[in-house]
């Protein structure tokens, strides 16, 4: 899988937010955007969009726009019940996951 697959984007996402739940944080923005998985912002709305439309994660505000949307409350962003079973009971996210293992320059937050 490539690193800008869908199931490698969405394992690190939820990889992320559960870490920081289970270290009591709130995540931080720089994690939560486009950028930081070196994607087109349209395909982030919709992955973030799909992880919030599965009830995989929640906080995260949708705002509608004339162009699309605006997320907003990022840092309130928690991974559910629902997103922790789907981490780690997934076949395609387990895939996922051996191919950020096989990545010599991970993220740190991986």
């Amino acid at each position: 899988m490539a690193q800008n697959d869908y199931f490698v984007i969405v394992y690190r996402v939820l990889k992320y937010l559960y870490d920081c739940l289970k270290k009591g944080e709130k995540p931080e923005v720089e994690y939560l955007v486009a950028s930081t998985y070196n994607i087109p912002e349209n395909y982030w709305i919709y992955i973030l969009l799909s992880l919030i439309n599965e009830e995989y994660i929640k906080g995260i505000r949708v705002d509608p726009t004339k162009d699309g949307v605006i997320f907003g409350d990022l840092q309130e962003a928690i991974i559910t019940p629902k997103g922790i079973e789907y981490l780690f009971e997934n076949s395609l996210i387990e895939k996922a996951k051996k191919t950020l293992k096989d990545v010599k320059d991970m993220i740190p937050f991986i």
